[in-house]
Protein backbone atom coordinates (compact mmCIF):
# COMPACT_ATOMS: atom_id res chain seq x y z
CA UNK A 1 0.00 0.00 0.00
CA UNK A 2 1.28 3.44 -0.92
CA UNK A 3 2.41 5.89 1.75
CA UNK A 4 -0.51 8.26 2.37
CA UNK A 5 1.41 11.00 4.19
CA UNK A 6 1.04 14.58 2.92
CA UNK A 7 4.62 14.76 1.61
CA UNK A 8 4.28 11.44 -0.28
CA UNK A 9 0.99 12.51 -1.88
CA UNK A 10 2.48 15.87 -2.91
CA UNK A 11 5.60 14.20 -4.34
CA UNK A 12 3.53 11.81 -6.45
CA UNK A 13 1.35 14.67 -7.75
CA UNK A 14 4.43 16.74 -8.66
CA UNK A 15 6.01 13.77 -10.45
CA UNK A 16 2.82 13.07 -12.40
CA UNK A 17 2.54 16.73 -13.41
CA UNK A 18 6.17 16.80 -14.57
CA UNK A 19 5.70 13.67 -16.68
CA UNK A 20 2.57 15.06 -18.34
CA UNK A 21 3.62 18.71 -18.72
CA UNK A 22 7.30 18.19 -19.44
CA UNK A 23 8.53 20.57 -16.74
CA UNK A 24 8.51 20.78 -12.94
CA UNK A 25 6.41 23.54 -11.37
CA UNK A 26 8.14 25.96 -9.02
CA UNK A 27 6.96 25.75 -5.40
CA UNK A 28 6.15 29.47 -5.41
CA UNK A 29 4.26 29.34 -8.71
CA UNK A 30 0.48 29.28 -9.03
CA UNK A 31 0.55 25.61 -10.10
CA UNK A 32 2.94 24.67 -7.28
CA UNK A 33 0.65 26.21 -4.66
CA UNK A 34 -2.41 24.57 -6.19
CA UNK A 35 -0.74 21.17 -6.02
CA UNK A 36 -0.01 21.71 -2.30
CA UNK A 37 -3.61 22.69 -1.59
CA UNK A 38 -4.95 19.73 -3.55
CA UNK A 39 -2.47 17.35 -1.84
CA UNK A 40 -3.72 18.60 1.55
CA UNK A 41 -7.32 17.86 0.60
CA UNK A 42 -6.43 14.38 -0.69
CA UNK A 43 -4.49 13.73 2.53
CA UNK A 44 -7.56 14.73 4.60
CA UNK A 45 -9.76 12.52 2.44
CA UNK A 46 -7.54 9.48 3.02
CA UNK A 47 -7.73 10.03 6.77
CA UNK A 48 -11.51 10.42 6.59
CA UNK A 49 -11.73 7.08 4.77
CA UNK A 50 -9.55 5.41 7.42
CA UNK A 51 -11.71 6.84 10.20
CA UNK A 52 -14.91 5.75 8.43
CA UNK A 53 -13.51 2.25 7.91
CA UNK A 54 -13.02 1.94 11.66
CA UNK A 55 -16.61 2.98 12.37
CA UNK A 56 -18.05 0.37 9.98
CA UNK A 57 -17.05 -2.56 12.22
CA UNK A 58 -18.02 -3.03 15.88
CA UNK A 59 -14.49 -4.24 16.69
CA UNK A 60 -13.08 -0.75 15.97
CA UNK A 61 -16.07 1.64 16.15
CA UNK A 62 -16.06 4.35 18.80
CA UNK A 63 -18.49 6.68 20.54
CA UNK A 64 -21.86 7.26 18.91
CA UNK A 65 -21.05 4.87 16.04
CA UNK A 66 -20.42 2.06 18.51
CA UNK A 67 -23.78 2.97 20.09
CA UNK A 68 -25.44 2.51 16.70
CA UNK A 69 -23.87 -0.94 16.29
CA UNK A 70 -25.10 -1.84 19.78
CA UNK A 71 -28.65 -0.72 18.97
CA UNK A 72 -28.71 -3.19 16.09
CA UNK A 73 -28.32 -5.90 18.73
CA UNK A 74 -30.81 -4.37 21.15
CA UNK A 75 -28.07 -3.04 23.43
CA UNK A 76 -27.40 0.44 24.78
CA UNK A 77 -24.58 2.09 26.68
CA UNK A 78 -25.11 2.12 30.44
CA UNK A 79 -25.19 5.66 31.84
CA UNK A 80 -23.26 6.95 34.84
CA UNK A 81 -24.99 6.38 38.18
CA UNK A 82 -24.89 8.48 41.36
CA UNK A 83 -23.83 7.02 44.69
CA UNK A 84 -26.48 6.73 47.39
CA UNK A 85 -26.32 6.49 51.16
CA UNK A 86 -27.71 8.30 54.18
CA UNK A 87 -26.99 11.50 56.10
CA UNK A 88 -27.41 11.93 59.83
CA UNK A 89 -28.55 15.47 60.78
CA UNK A 90 -28.07 16.37 64.43
CA UNK A 91 -28.01 18.89 67.24
CA UNK A 92 -25.98 18.89 70.44
CA UNK A 93 -29.08 19.48 72.55
CA UNK A 94 -32.56 18.20 71.57
CA UNK A 95 -35.38 20.73 71.13
CA UNK A 96 -38.94 20.54 72.48
CA UNK A 97 -40.37 20.89 68.95
CA UNK A 98 -39.94 19.20 65.56
CA UNK A 99 -37.41 20.40 62.98
CA UNK A 100 -38.11 19.90 59.28
CA UNK A 101 -35.33 18.82 56.92
CA UNK A 102 -36.52 19.48 53.34
CA UNK A 103 -35.83 17.15 50.45
CA UNK A 104 -32.91 18.50 48.45
CA UNK A 105 -30.92 19.68 51.47
CA UNK A 106 -27.30 19.76 50.28
CA UNK A 107 -24.27 18.51 52.20
CA UNK A 108 -20.75 18.16 50.79
CA UNK A 109 -17.37 16.67 51.47
CA UNK A 110 -14.52 18.83 52.69
CA UNK A 111 -11.46 19.79 50.66
CA UNK A 112 -10.55 21.66 47.49
CA UNK A 113 -12.87 19.63 45.24
CA UNK A 114 -15.98 18.90 47.32
CA UNK A 115 -18.64 16.43 46.24
CA UNK A 116 -22.23 17.45 46.89
CA UNK A 117 -25.03 15.20 48.11
CA UNK A 118 -28.73 15.98 48.54
CA UNK A 119 -31.44 14.38 50.64
CA UNK A 120 -33.87 12.34 48.55
CA UNK A 121 -36.92 12.73 50.81
CA UNK A 122 -38.08 15.19 53.47
CA UNK A 123 -37.48 14.24 57.09
CA UNK A 124 -38.31 15.47 60.59
CA UNK A 125 -36.03 15.64 63.61
CA UNK A 126 -38.57 14.83 66.30
CA UNK A 127 -38.85 16.83 69.51
CA UNK A 128 -36.62 15.36 72.17
CA UNK A 129 -34.30 13.63 69.69
CA UNK A 130 -30.75 14.71 68.83
CA UNK A 131 -30.37 13.20 65.35
CA UNK A 132 -32.23 11.73 62.40
CA UNK A 133 -30.95 9.74 59.41
CA UNK A 134 -32.15 10.62 55.89
CA UNK A 135 -31.62 8.87 52.54
CA UNK A 136 -29.47 10.92 50.17
CA UNK A 137 -27.87 10.77 46.75
CA UNK A 138 -24.88 12.37 45.03
CA UNK A 139 -25.76 15.30 42.77
CA UNK A 140 -23.16 14.33 40.16
CA UNK A 141 -23.04 10.77 38.81
CA UNK A 142 -19.90 8.71 38.40
CA UNK A 143 -17.47 6.60 40.39
CA UNK A 144 -16.11 9.76 42.03
CA UNK A 145 -19.43 10.20 43.85
CA UNK A 146 -18.67 7.27 46.17
CA UNK A 147 -17.67 8.49 49.62
CA UNK A 148 -16.31 6.80 52.73
CA UNK A 149 -18.09 6.74 56.07
CA UNK A 150 -17.92 10.17 57.71
CA UNK A 151 -16.55 11.97 54.64
CA UNK A 152 -19.69 14.04 53.93
CA UNK A 153 -19.79 16.61 56.71
CA UNK A 154 -20.18 20.18 55.38
CA UNK A 155 -23.69 21.69 55.51
CA UNK A 156 -24.18 23.67 52.30
CA UNK A 157 -27.87 24.50 52.78
CA UNK A 158 -28.34 23.99 56.54
CA UNK A 159 -31.97 23.65 57.68
CA UNK A 160 -32.84 26.02 60.56
CA UNK A 161 -31.94 24.48 63.90
CA UNK A 162 -29.62 21.78 62.49
CA UNK A 163 -26.07 22.10 63.80
CA UNK A 164 -24.17 19.23 62.17
CA UNK A 165 -24.40 16.51 59.55
CA UNK A 166 -22.31 13.49 58.61
CA UNK A 167 -22.93 10.44 56.44
CA UNK A 168 -23.61 7.53 58.78
CA UNK A 169 -23.22 5.02 55.94
CA UNK A 170 -20.74 5.00 53.05
CA UNK A 171 -22.04 6.42 49.78
CA UNK A 172 -21.77 3.62 47.23
CA UNK A 173 -23.15 2.54 43.89
CA UNK A 174 -21.68 5.42 41.90
CA UNK A 175 -20.32 4.25 38.54
CA UNK A 176 -19.02 5.97 35.43
CA UNK A 177 -20.82 5.69 32.12
CA UNK A 178 -19.97 2.46 30.32
CA UNK A 179 -16.77 2.79 28.34
CA UNK A 180 -16.36 1.91 24.68
CA UNK A 181 -14.41 -1.19 25.70
CA UNK A 182 -17.16 -2.33 28.06
CA UNK A 183 -19.93 -1.82 25.53
CA UNK A 184 -17.84 -3.43 22.78
CA UNK A 185 -17.26 -6.52 24.92
CA UNK A 186 -21.02 -6.95 25.48
CA UNK A 187 -21.70 -6.32 21.80
CA UNK A 188 -19.18 -8.88 20.57
CA UNK A 189 -20.48 -11.40 23.11
CA UNK A 190 -23.97 -10.95 21.67
CA UNK A 191 -22.60 -12.06 18.30
CA UNK A 192 -20.62 -14.96 19.76
CA UNK A 193 -23.50 -16.27 21.89
CA UNK A 194 -26.72 -15.53 20.09
CA UNK A 195 -29.82 -15.28 22.28
CA UNK A 196 -32.67 -17.48 21.06
CA UNK A 197 -35.20 -16.65 23.77
CA UNK A 198 -34.56 -19.86 25.71
CA UNK A 199 -30.81 -20.32 26.21
CA UNK A 200 -28.71 -18.88 29.08
CA UNK A 201 -27.53 -16.01 26.88
CA UNK A 202 -31.11 -14.77 26.61
CA UNK A 203 -31.41 -14.37 30.37
CA UNK A 204 -27.92 -12.93 30.70
CA UNK A 205 -28.45 -10.38 27.92
CA UNK A 206 -31.84 -9.37 29.29
CA UNK A 207 -30.46 -8.67 32.76
CA UNK A 208 -27.40 -6.83 31.47
CA UNK A 209 -29.51 -4.17 29.76
CA UNK A 210 -30.56 -2.76 33.15
CA UNK A 211 -28.62 0.17 34.57
CA UNK A 212 -26.79 -0.94 37.69
CA UNK A 213 -26.19 -4.52 36.51
CA UNK A 214 -22.58 -5.19 35.56
CA UNK A 215 -22.52 -8.98 35.24
CA UNK A 216 -24.75 -12.02 35.45
CA UNK A 217 -24.39 -15.74 36.03
CA UNK A 218 -27.00 -18.18 34.70
CA UNK A 219 -27.51 -21.60 36.28
CA UNK A 220 -30.02 -23.79 34.37
CA UNK A 221 -31.98 -26.42 36.32
CA UNK A 222 -30.54 -25.31 39.66
CA UNK A 223 -33.82 -26.14 41.43
CA UNK A 224 -34.72 -29.03 39.15
CA UNK A 225 -36.02 -29.41 35.57
CA UNK A 226 -37.77 -26.34 34.21
CA UNK A 227 -35.92 -23.87 36.48
CA UNK A 228 -33.37 -21.16 35.75
CA UNK A 229 -31.49 -19.15 38.38
CA UNK A 230 -30.05 -15.77 37.46
CA UNK A 231 -27.34 -14.39 39.78
CA UNK A 232 -26.74 -10.67 39.29
CA UNK A 233 -23.99 -8.32 40.42
CA UNK A 234 -23.52 -4.57 40.39
CA UNK A 235 -20.11 -2.93 40.13
CA UNK A 236 -18.13 -4.31 43.05
CA UNK A 237 -21.17 -5.70 44.89
CA UNK A 238 -24.80 -6.71 44.54
CA UNK A 239 -27.79 -4.75 43.14
CA UNK A 240 -30.47 -3.34 45.43
CA UNK A 241 -33.61 -5.36 46.05
CA UNK A 242 -35.86 -2.99 44.07
CA UNK A 243 -33.85 -3.51 40.89
CA UNK A 244 -33.84 -7.29 41.38
CA UNK A 245 -37.60 -7.23 41.86
CA UNK A 246 -38.07 -5.23 38.65
CA UNK A 247 -35.97 -7.69 36.64
CA UNK A 248 -37.85 -10.61 38.19
CA UNK A 249 -41.19 -9.04 37.28
CA UNK A 250 -40.24 -8.50 33.65
CA UNK A 251 -38.74 -11.96 33.27
CA UNK A 252 -41.92 -13.51 34.65
CA UNK A 253 -43.69 -12.10 31.61
CA UNK A 254 -41.00 -13.10 29.09
CA UNK A 255 -40.02 -16.53 30.38
CA UNK A 256 -40.79 -19.71 28.49
CA UNK A 257 -43.89 -21.72 29.29
CA UNK A 258 -43.42 -24.08 32.24
CA UNK A 259 -40.10 -22.46 33.19
CA UNK A 260 -39.54 -20.87 36.59
CA UNK A 261 -36.98 -18.06 36.66
CA UNK A 262 -35.42 -16.96 39.94
CA UNK A 263 -33.53 -13.65 40.06
CA UNK A 264 -31.05 -13.52 42.92
CA UNK A 265 -28.16 -11.35 44.06
CA UNK A 266 -24.77 -12.90 43.41
CA UNK A 267 -23.29 -14.52 46.48
CA UNK A 268 -20.46 -12.31 47.73
CA UNK A 269 -17.26 -14.28 48.26
CA UNK A 270 -15.05 -12.32 50.63
CA UNK A 271 -11.33 -12.35 49.87
CA UNK A 272 -9.23 -11.56 52.92
CA UNK A 273 -6.01 -9.80 51.97
CA UNK A 274 -2.81 -8.86 53.75
CA UNK A 275 0.01 -7.33 51.79
CA UNK A 276 3.47 -5.88 52.38
CA UNK A 277 4.01 -2.60 50.51
CA UNK A 278 7.23 -0.81 49.65
CA UNK A 279 6.75 2.85 48.65
CA UNK A 280 8.42 4.28 45.60
CA UNK A 281 10.44 7.40 46.39
CA UNK A 282 9.48 10.10 47.21
CA UNK A 283 6.21 8.60 48.53
CA UNK A 284 5.79 7.50 52.14
CA UNK A 285 3.88 4.47 53.36
CA UNK A 286 1.03 6.74 54.52
CA UNK A 287 0.94 8.31 51.04
CA UNK A 288 0.48 5.04 49.20
CA UNK A 289 -2.13 3.41 51.45
CA UNK A 290 -5.10 5.43 50.08
CA UNK A 291 -3.81 4.90 46.53
CA UNK A 292 -3.67 1.15 47.14
CA UNK A 293 -7.18 1.26 48.61
CA UNK A 294 -8.40 2.86 45.37
CA UNK A 295 -6.52 0.34 43.23
CA UNK A 296 -7.98 -2.53 45.28
CA UNK A 297 -11.52 -1.15 44.95
CA UNK A 298 -11.08 -0.63 41.22
CA UNK A 299 -9.83 -4.17 40.67
CA UNK A 300 -12.68 -5.82 42.57
CA UNK A 301 -15.19 -3.51 40.87
CA UNK A 302 -14.00 -4.81 37.49
CA UNK A 303 -14.74 -8.45 38.36
CA UNK A 304 -17.80 -10.24 37.03
CA UNK A 305 -19.93 -13.03 38.44
CA UNK A 306 -17.89 -16.22 38.36
CA UNK A 307 -14.61 -14.42 37.57
CA UNK A 308 -11.74 -15.63 39.77
CA UNK A 309 -9.58 -13.47 41.99
CA UNK A 310 -6.12 -13.35 40.39
CA UNK A 311 -3.23 -12.18 42.55
CA UNK A 312 -1.14 -10.99 39.61
CA UNK A 313 -3.95 -8.75 38.35
CA UNK A 314 -4.32 -7.05 41.71
CA UNK A 315 -0.55 -6.71 41.94
CA UNK A 316 -0.50 -5.01 38.55
CA UNK A 317 -3.16 -2.58 39.75
CA UNK A 318 -1.01 -1.74 42.78
CA UNK A 319 2.07 -1.10 40.64
CA UNK A 320 0.06 1.03 38.21
CA UNK A 321 -0.59 3.55 41.00
CA UNK A 322 2.93 4.77 40.24
CA UNK A 323 3.70 4.96 43.96
CA UNK A 324 4.43 1.31 44.82
CA UNK A 325 7.94 -0.04 44.26
CA UNK A 326 7.22 -3.58 45.44
CA UNK A 327 4.55 -5.67 47.15
CA UNK A 328 4.03 -9.15 48.56
CA UNK A 329 0.84 -10.86 49.67
CA UNK A 330 1.15 -12.89 52.84
CA UNK A 331 -2.44 -13.93 53.61
CA UNK A 332 -3.30 -15.14 50.11
CA UNK A 333 -0.99 -17.72 48.63
CA UNK A 334 -2.87 -18.55 45.45
CA UNK A 335 -5.55 -17.37 43.06
CA UNK A 336 -9.10 -17.95 44.30
CA UNK A 337 -11.72 -19.70 42.19
CA UNK A 338 -15.22 -18.22 42.21
CA UNK A 339 -18.37 -20.19 41.44
CA UNK A 340 -20.78 -19.15 38.69
CA UNK A 341 -23.14 -17.89 41.41
CA UNK A 342 -20.54 -15.80 43.25
CA UNK A 343 -18.72 -12.51 42.93
CA UNK A 344 -15.42 -11.80 44.65
CA UNK A 345 -15.42 -8.82 47.04
CA UNK A 346 -12.70 -7.52 49.37
CA UNK A 347 -12.83 -8.75 52.95
CA UNK A 348 -10.55 -7.54 55.72
CA UNK A 349 -7.61 -5.76 54.07
CA UNK A 350 -4.33 -5.14 55.86
CA UNK A 351 -1.48 -3.08 54.42
CA UNK A 352 1.91 -3.49 56.14
CA UNK A 353 5.07 -1.54 55.44
CA UNK A 354 7.71 -3.70 53.80
CA UNK A 355 11.06 -3.62 55.54
CA UNK A 356 14.48 -4.77 54.39
CA UNK A 357 14.10 -7.93 56.47
CA UNK A 358 10.95 -9.00 54.60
Amino acid sequence: MQDQSFSSILTRMQQSFSELAGFSPDDASDIGMRLKVLAGEVFSLYHAFDWLKNQVFPQTAQGEFLDLHAKQRGLSRKPALSASGSLAFSRQNPLPYDLTIPAGTIVSTDGDHPLQFATSVPAVLKAGYASVSVAAKALAPGADSNAALGAVCVLVTPPPGIEACVNDTPFSGGVDAESDDGLRARLLQSYAQVSNGTNPQFYRSFAMQFDGIQSAGVVPREDGPGTVSLYLAARGGVPDSALLAEIQSQLNELREINVTVSVKPAVQKSIRLACYLQPLAPYSFDDIKPLCDQALAGYFASLSVGEPFVMAHLGRALLETGAVRNYRFYSVSADTAVASTEIAVPGVVTWTKMTSSV
